[in-house]
């Protein structure tokens, strides 16, 4: 990959003259809507899944409320509140990551320069999935088992 990253972009071979100049911005073989996908603001991206993941947490412990409601469990209100605050701080993480992995996706579909780090965890696919993601889960798992004994 030897590409400057000062240089002119090149147009898309099927691009009228009209819309060269928006070939950088769109992206060679990324169509307008994952285009603007990609360009959503990364803050949106994390106040998004800072807002969406407390619901979804929400509605699986009311769930959970109303299936088991014959046991008689007793539910700690700043317990609950507890896991809604880490769930949105865990939810803006994932936001964040999104927003990372669209970054490195939308580089590579430019052939622009992507830095290690990025590409390791997100430029090979389901190889970054398997040898990265997984240990990361599973060391992840066993720090907070740890602590939690």
């Amino acid at each position: 990959m030897n590409h400057d990253p000062f240089a002119p972009p090149a147009a898309h071979p099927n691009a009228s003259p009209t819309s060269s100049s928006t070939a950088y911005s769109t992206g060679v073989g990324v169509d307008d809507q994952a285009t603007d996908l990609i360009q959503t603001s990364v803050w949106k991206k994390v106040a998004i899944g800072a807002v969406v993941t407390p619901v979804i947490v929400g509605g699986m412990i009311r769930r959970f409320k109303v299936r088991n409601a014959e046991k008689q469990f007793e539910f700690d209100p700043v317990a609950i509140g507890l896991l809604l605050v880490l769930s949105s701080i865990v939810g803006g993480l994932l936001g964040g990551l999104l927003a990372w992995k669209d970054r490195v996706e939308y580089r590579r579909a430019n052939d622009l320069p992507i830095g290690f780090a990025s590409k390791l965890l997100f430029g090979y696919g389901i190889i970054s999935l398997v040898l990265v993601w997984v240990p990361i889960v599973i060391l992840g798992t066993l720090i907070v088992v740890l602590l939690t004994v």
